[in-house]
């Protein structure tokens, strides 16, 4: 019996699974760890505690009743929150936290500067995407600006993947699909770094990593790595990607058409195509298993990360429940919007509360709540908080459907479908039914597969579709048209509402600098 094992960091927990064979979970597990927030929209990671410390710890977890053992492993997958930035010197020590991807926007002022001194049309041509506080090009530009002691130490850039990678069998590498958030450094046509650019930015070129693909073995467990982690010495290592992407391989939402909605604690909205396009307000990238394929891709700021906001701030009552009578605190809060009609009894709310990525790619972006009378519950607040982020789903999709693809069907996977209300709420407010898988799904999962590919347990994405689809009977959330009907009446008006009061948000956030 062969064994794959897959392990996922995210932004606030790490999740580790193995498989057999036949692709089935034989055990999972997952531990919680929390992100550093030094200033208000910085987002770090302490790499060595979260990531590397939270790998080892997952390993020995999922070995711990050593049912299996660790020499039966036959490829280990890695997948992870991205893009991030984390710099090493010459020793393999990092030189600062690790900054996060793009509920991270420090680096506002890079990326006007940037753009104005390449042009958006430029932009968009080398790298197929704009310039946004997803991409880790002014990141690095800001780091050099701002810690140019660090820098000048710097021997290596990292993102969780490739760090993890590195540690395991110290190959430098990265795949193309995370490369592509690497703007303007990454050329998208030419899949290689871009020599002009980081001479005309003054980046040294050597700081960045060999391409791979995420599915292919790049090297094997080294000797240090297997006394640290307990995995056998030797053992294959894939490249890795990001988790977003190793999730819609765990659903199979692989071929054109296919829109996939990731509910997690940011929201990711991509659909797979075969036609390169370029479109400024959202992402294009490499697909992760298919040649000569591409994800269209858009990620929310916030999005399960508004519903734990709400529960830490105004939901005591229900933590107090949980925790005497273990009743989860988020179904408590849940249970209350049921009887809610749609629209919260005229109120909106605008998610952008750590900015906004996609596709208003607005750092300076705020929440807000509209409409709020002393008729309003907590209640009607929290459910026009699952409303407002299924808008900014909808705004995804509205930009899908004006570039001319057809939805051929919605997935929808994340911890967020846990929530079948808010799963209902966002297909009344799309207009699209949704499917959520009745087998197990997740990142560390779809990493699994691909390094169930990478050995040869199947052959073409087309077999795992198979595979994945065999005994899967989703459950469709089917949405109302009365719904959808009443709840667009509310998407103009939210639509509105960011471009009415952007201008005041981007004031209010120049106060307190």
């Amino acid at each position: 019996m062969q064994y794959m094992l897959g392990v996922d960091i995210g932004t606030q927990g790490i999740k580790g699974v193995i498989l057999d064979e036949k692709l089935r979970v034989i055990k999972k597990s997952y531990l919680e760890h929390d992100y550093i927030q030094p200033k208000p929209n910085w987002f770090e990671h302490d790499a060595e505690k979260t990531w590397w410390d939270g790998f080892k710890r997952i390993i020995d977890k999922l070995f711990e009743d050593k049912k299996i053992l660790p020499k039966e492993i036959t490829c280990v997958g890695c997948s992870g929150v991205s893009p991030c930035l984390l710099p090493i010197d010459k020793n393999d020590k990092p030189l600062r936290n690790a900054i996060l991807y793009g509920i991270d926007g420090r680096a506002q002022k890079e990326i006007v500067e940037i753009t104005q001194k390449l042009g958006e049309k430029k932009l968009l041509d080398i790298n197929k995407q704009p310039l946004t506080t997803q991409s880790v090009g002014p990141k690095i530009v800001w780091y050099k600006k701002n810690e140019p002691e660090n820098f000048s130490k710097t021997d290596k850039i990292f993102t969780t993947t490739s760090y993890i990678v590195y540690k395991l069998t110290n190959e430098y590498i990265l795949d193309h699909t995370q490369a592509a958030f690497f703007g303007p450094f990454y050329n998208f046509d030419q899949r290689k770094w871009d020599l002009e650019m980081c001479q005309m930015f003054e980046i040294p070129f050597s700081l960045f990593p060999q391409l791979k693909n995420a599915n292919e073995i790049v090297g094997y467990i080294n000797k240090s790595a297997s006394q640290e982690t307990g995995l056998m010495e030797g053992t294959p290592v894939i490249g890795g990607t990001a988790d977003g992407f190793a999730e819609l391989i765990s659903v199979g939402a692989i071929e054109p058409g296919e829109a996939t909605i990731i509910y997690g604690t940011t929201g990711i909205i991509s659909i797979a195509t075969d036609k390169l396009k370029i479109i400024k307000e959202l992402w294009t990238l490499p697909h992760v298993m298919v040649p000569d394929s591409y994800f269209v891709a858009g990620g929310t700021a916030t999005s399960a990360a508004l519903t734990k906001w709400f529960r830490d701030n105004f939901g005591e009552i229900e933590k107090i429940i949980q925790d005497r009578i273990k009743i989860n605190a988020y179904d408590l809060l849940i249970k209350q919007v049921e009887d809610i009609q749609p629209g919260s009894s005229g109120l909106l709310v605008l998610p952008y509360f750590s900015g906004e990525r996609t596709p208003i790619n607005d750092p300076l972006a705020s929440g807000l709540i509209m409409g709020l009378n002393v008729s309003h519950s907590r209640a009607h607040i929290y459910r026009a908080l699952l409303e407002g982020v299924a808008y900014s789903f909808r705004h995804h999709f509205e930009i899908f459907e004006k570039n001319g693809f057809k939805i051929n069907k919605v997935v929808a996977c994340g911890g967020g479908v846990k929530s079948k209300i808010w799963v209902k709420i966002v297909s009344d407010v799309l207009g699209y039914d949704q499917y959520i898988s009745n087998i197990a799904m997740g990142s560390e999962i779809g990493i699994a597969y691909m390094s169930a590919q990478a050995v040869g347990l199947f052959k073409h994405y087309k077999d795992l579709i198979e595979v994945v689809s065999e005994g899967n009977l989703p459950e469709k959330i089917s949405f109302d048209s009365k719904n959808h009907q009443t709840y667009s009446k509310y998407y103009q008006i939210f639509r509105d509402l960011y471009e009415n009061a952007k201008n005041d948000m981007h004031k209010l956030s120049k106060i307190d600098k």
